[in-house]
């Protein structure tokens, strides 16, 4: 499977919490994506807005909540759901910065 930036997953995650999303969007870059490594980063994608400004609205699939990026075990993931638009992709970008100080 080929892993990009922007794209949605559904998301098995070893151990799942009650409450945790199973849908990730991804947000490293696509040369660690496209790395050997056995891990990306990604944001949970979660169906109600969090009412946070640390959320990014992705049409179709919900809300990308920036403080829950985490490494994302890539052989866990399926196959595409979506990939978000250039707009909420910039969007992302500027919580990411933000949130991190960048």
């Amino acid at each position: 499977m080929s892993l990009r930036r922007g794209a949605v997953y559904p998301y098995k995650p070893v151990l799942q919490r009650p409450g945790q999303s199973l849908q990730r969007l991804i947000v490293s870059a696509d040369p660690l994506n496209e790395a050997p490594l056995p891990v990306a980063l990604g944001l949970q994608v979660i169906d109600r807005d969090p009412g946070s400004l640390l959320s990014v609205r992705l049409e179709g699939h919900g809300w990308a909540v920036i403080t829950t990026i985490e490494q994302v075990i890539k052989s866990r993931l399926d196959e595409p759901v979506g990939v978000i638009s250039s707009d909420e992709q910039q969007a992302v970008d500027n919580a990411l910065r933000a949130a991190l100080d960048l």
